[in-house]
C-alpha cells in the first residue's frame, strides 16, 4: 500500500451529507450502497474510490470499478481524475464488456481465440445465425433469426453454454428447441472459426476462464482487492458469477444500486442478486441515500406513492430540501391525437427550451403521432434509438474492410466486403468460393489466399478476388507503421468507395452518404487523440463497444423522445409520461405475473423520477396501436398518486370522461374533479361476448381476463372476444410468444383456473 495520507480526508468528504460520507468512508468488507434516485451516487463512487487511494494507501490498479454504459464509465474516470491527478489512469473502470474483453485479449489463446479476435455486434450476430440455419437447412420462417438470436443471448445472460442447454432442452416437448440447441452449438463454433466473440460471450467466456484456470483467477483476485460494481440491480446471472469469483476471499465489494430501478429483466437482469446481498454477505453494512436532489417534493412524494405498490423491494424513504413546485398535471385525453395537441401545445408556449423537454412512452410505436405533432409545430426533436451510427450501411463496410485486415479468421467481415464496392463478383461465385471453403475445411480467407493454385472460380470474378486479396495484403504489412485513421483514408481511396457511393445511390442520398464516411474519418480521428498508442485492434474494440443509445448531450436544443427503458440515468427540467392506460402501461404482459407487474410499476416510477421541475401524466379514452382502436382504462400508476399532488388539464373537454364502470374508473371520477364531468356511457344492449367452445363436460367459457394454456404458445391470457359461433376469435396475449388472434373452435385451449 501507498503512504496515508490522513491530511486528505477533510477534502474528500467535505460538501457531502452525513449519509454520504459514511459511504465513502466504510472501506473494508461487503457493503451495499442503496442509492434512491437523485441521491448523488456518482459523486459517492467517485470520492469512495479517491478515499481508497489518497486517505487509505490503496494502489489504483488494485481497484476495479464496473458500470453499464460507456458514458458512466468514462464520467467517472474523469471525475476520479480530477480529484486525485492521473494516478487514476491507473485503475480499471470500465463497462462489464471492456473489463472482459480486456482480460480475454490478455488470456483468450486458453479459450481458442487471438489477441486479435473480432466482436461481433447484433448485425454480424444476425449475419452469422442466418449462415448457420444456412448449413442447418433451417426454415427462416420457422426460426427467425431474431428469436434464436434471444435464446442464444439469454442462454448467455444465464451462464449456460451450448452442452448445458442442450442437456436442458433434451426432454423437451418442443421439437424446435433441439434444433436451436442445434444452432448454438454451430453458431459457437463458427464464432470460434472466426476468432470472434459475441457480447454475450464476453462476460460468460470470462466467467468460464477464471472458474477453469485456478493461476488466472488467483492472479484477478490478488490484483483487483477491491471491487466496486454500479447499477448492481442490472447484473445478470454471469455477472454475478463474475464479480462473486472476484471477490473471494477479502469480499472488499461495494456494490450500488437501487432495487426500485430494477427494469431489464427482459435482457437478464435479475433483481434478486441486489436483495440476496445480504444473504450472499451476512456481514454486509447497507447504506441508504434517501435525500433527493433532483426533482421537487410534489415529484419525489407522487414516485413514492407508486413505488409503495410493490412487496419485493428493500425500501428507502426519499426526501427532499427543494421546494414543493408545480403540481402533477394530468391529463385525460379523447384519443392519441387529442393527447398530441395538449403535449406539443404545453412544449410550443413554454419558455423553456427545446432541450428541457423530454416525452417518455411505454412502447416505440406511440412515438409516431408526437413526431409529426412536433413537425407540425416546426419544434426541433431527436428520437433516442433510431439507427445508429455504427449500423448504416457504408460505416459497416468500412469497417468489415478494417476488421478483415486486422483477423484474417474473420470470414464473416471478408465475406460483407467480397463484392463492395461492386467488383464483378455476383452471388453465384461467392456461393462457390463458400462451397470450396467449407469442404475443404478452410476459412474463406485461406480459400481466398489459394484462388491461383485450386479455385472454383474463372474469369472476372477471379480476377476481382485476387486483386482484392492482393490489398488487403498489403493493408495487413503496412498497417501498424501507419495510424488507423490513416489506413482508413488508404482503403477509401484504393477501392474508389467515394466514386461508387455516388454511383450507386441518388445525389441525395449519396450526399448523406458520404457525409457518414466523413464522419468515420472523423470519429478514429478522436479516439487516436485520447490514445497513447492507439492501434487498429484498440479502435475496432472501442467502436464494438461503444454505447450510443443515449445521445442527448448533442441533441441539447432539441426535445427529447423515447422509451422510459432508455430515459434511465438522465433527467429533464419537463418530462410528458404519456400513454398511461391499462393494457398498456402496465401492458397486458404483465397481468399474469406478479413480478412482471412489478417491474411495470419500478418502470413507471423511472419515468417520474426523471423529471427536475415538471411532470405531465396522460391517458387516451380511445387509442388506435398495432393497426387497433381500443377503449382504455386509466394505469393504476396514475391512480396511486394522492390527489393534493395533480391537478386536472382536460377542462371543458367535452365527451373526455371515462365512465366509472370498474373501480379503477370510479376512482379516477371521484378523485379527479374537472369542468367536463365524467360521464357513464350507455350499457351494452347485448351481452359482451365470452367465447364458449364445447367439451365433454359442457360448454366451457373464455371471457376477457381468463387464463389459458396452449399446446404450442403455452400460458397466456384472453384479452379479447370477436364474433360469435363457429367464427368465435380470442385475442389472446401469451406470456413467451406475444399476442394472437385464434379461432376458437381449432384452438385446443385449456382453462388454468
Amino acid at each position: 500500500m501507498n503512504q496515508v495520507n490522513p491530511f486528505n480526508h477533510e477534502k474528500l468528504v467535505a460538501g457531502l451529507n452525513p449519509v454520504q460520507c459514511e459511504a465513502v468512508i466504510n472501506d473494508r468488507g461487503p457493503l451495499l450502497i442503496l442509492a434512491g434516485a437523485g441521491s448523488g451516487k456518482t459523486r459517492v463512487i467517485v470520492h469512495r474510490i479517491a478515499y481508497l487511494i489518497e486517505v487509505k494507501g490503496v494502489a489504483p490498479q488494485e481497484i476495479m470499478a464496473v458500470t453499464f454504459t460507456n458514458k458512466a464509465a468514462q464520467e467517472m474516470r474523469e471525475r476520479v481524475r480530477a480529484l486525485i491527478g492521473p494516478v487514476a489512469e491507473r485503475m480499471w473502470i470500465s463497462t462489464f464488456h471492456s473489463t472482459c474483453a480486456r482480460i480475454l485479449r490478455e488470456h483468450g489463446g486458453r479459450l481458442g481465440f487471438s489477441d486479435r479476435f473480432t466482436i461481433y455486434a447484433d448485425k454480424e450476430q444476425v449475419a452469422l445465425l442466418k449462415e448457420v440455419g444456412r448449413k442447418l437447412n433451417l426454415s427462416p420462417t420457422m426460426f427467425p433469426t431474431e428469436g434464436l438470436r434471444s435464446i442464444i443471448d439469454d442462454a448467455k445472460n444465464r451462464g449456460v453454454g451450448p452442452e448445458e442447454y442442450a442437456r436442458e432442452v433434451r426432454h423437451s416437448h418442443n421439437p424446435k428447441l433441439l434444433r436451436v440447441a442445434e444452432v448454438y452449438q454451430l453458431y459457437q463454433e463458427s464464432l470460434l472459426a472466426n476468432d470472434a466473440l459475441d457480447f454475450g460471450d464476453l462476460i460468460f467466456h470470462t466467467t468460464l476462464l477464471l472458474g477453469a484456470h485456478a493461476d488466472l483467477l488467483e492472479h484477478y483476485r490478488e490484483r483487483f482487492q477491491y471491487i466496486l460494481v454500479d447499477e448492481y440491480q442490472d447484473t445478470n446471472e454471469v455477472q454475478y458469477r463474475l464479480v462473486s469469483l472476484l471477490a473471494e476471499p477479502r469480499r472488499n465489494l461495494c456494490v450500488v444500486g437501487d432495487d426500485d430501478q430494477s427494469i431489464y429483466s427482459w435482457r437478464g437482469a435479475q433483481i434478486k442478486n441486489i436483495l440476496d446481498f445480504e444473504a450472499d454477505y451476512p456481514e454486509a453494512r447497507v447504506i441508504r441515500l434517501e435525500e433527493n436532489y433532483r426533482s421537487t417534493a410534489t415529484i419525489l412524494q407522487a414516485a413514492k406513492q407508486v413505488i409503495a405498490g410493490n412487496q419485493k423491494r428493500k425500501g428507502k424513504d426519499l426526501w427532499t430540501k427543494n421546494s414543493s413546485g408545480e403540481p402533477i398535471s394530468l391529463y385525460l385525453a379523447a384519443n392519441e391525437g387529442d393527447e398530441c395537441s395538449y403535449v406539443v401545445k404545453r412544449i410550443s408556449g413554454s419558455v423553456r427550451e427545446p432541450g428541457a423537454f423530454a416525452i417518455f412512452y411505454r412502447t416505440n410505436a406511440q412515438s409516431r403521432i408526437f413526431e409529426e405533432g412536433l413537425s407540425r409545430k416546426g419544434i426541433p426533436y431527436a428520437i433516442i434509438g433510431g439507427t445508429k451510427f455504427y449500423d448504416r450501411a457504408e460505416v459497416r463496410d468500412l469497417l468489415a474492410y478494417l476488421k478483415a485486415v486486422n483477423n484474417e479468421r474473420d470470414s464473416l467481415s471478408l465475406l460483407r466486403i467480397l463484392n463492395v464496392p461492386g467488383r464483378g463478383v455476383g452471388k453465384v461465385s461467392i456461393e462457390h468460393l463458400q462451397a470450396f471453403a467449407e469442404a475443404r475445411q478452410l476459412s474463406l480467407w485461406e480459400a481466398l489466399e489459394g484462388l491461383e493454385e485450386e479455385t472454383p472460380l474463372r474469369g472476372q470474378a477471379q480476377t476481382a478476388l485476387l486483386s482484392l486479396r492482393d490489398l488487403i495484403l498489403t493493408w495487413r504489412r503496412e498497417h501498424e507503421a501507419c495510424k488507423p485513421s490513416q489506413l482508413c483514408a488508404r482503403i477509401i481511396a484504393e477501392i474508389g468507395f467515394a466514386d461508387w457511393l455516388k454511383k450507386d445511390s441518388d445525389p441525395i442520398q449519396a450526399e448523406a452518404r458520404g457525409e457518414n464516411v466523413a464522419e468515420l474519418l472523423n470519429a478514429i480521428e478522436l479516439w487516436e487523440h485520447e490514445q497513447e498508442h492507439p492501434t487498429l485492434a484498440g479502435y475496432l474494440e472501442n467502436v464494438a463497444l461503444v454505447n450510443d443509445d443515449q445521445l442527448v448531450a448533442e441533441n441539447a436544443s432539441r426535445v427529447t423522445l423515447m422509451t422510459i427503458h432508455r430515459a434511465k440515468g438522465l433527467e429533464f427540467d419537463e418530462v410528458f409520461l404519456v400513454g398511461m392506460e391499462e393494457g398498456l402501461f402496465p401492458g397486458r404482459r404483465s397481468y399474469e405475473r406478479p413480478e412482471l407487474l412489478e417491474e411495470e410499476r419500478r418502470l413507471c416510477y423511472v419515468g417520474m423520477t426523471r423529471a427536475r421541475r415538471k411532470l405531465h401524466l396522460s391517458a387516451c379514452r380511445m387509442r388506435r396501436l398495432y393497426g387497433q382502436t381500443v377503449d382504455n382504462r386509466p394505469s393504476r400508476f396514475m391512480l396511486d398518486i394522492p390527489l393534493e399532488l395533480l391537478r386536472r388539464e382536460d377542462r371543458g373537454l367535452k365527451g373526455a370522461g371515462w365512465a366509472p364502470e370498474s373501480k379503477l374508473s370510479r376512482n379516477m371520477a371521484s378523485a379527479l374533479p374537472a369542468d367536463a364531468p365524467i360521464r357513464r356511457r350507455p350499457a351494452p344492449a347485448r351481452a359482451p361476448e365470452t367465447g364458449k367452445v364445447e367439451s365433454r363436460g359442457g360448454p366451457v367459457s373464455f371471457p376477457p381476463g381468463t387464463r389459458v394454456e396452449h399446446a404450442v404458445f403455452g400460458p397466456g391470457v384472453v384479452a379479447g372476444v370477436k364474433g360469435s359461433g363457429a367464427e368465435t376469435k380470442l385475442d389472446i396475449v401469451f406470456r413467451d410468444q406475444g399476442r394472437k388472434v385464434l379461432l376458437l373452435k381449432y384452438a385446443s385451449l385449456k382453462r388454468v383456473d
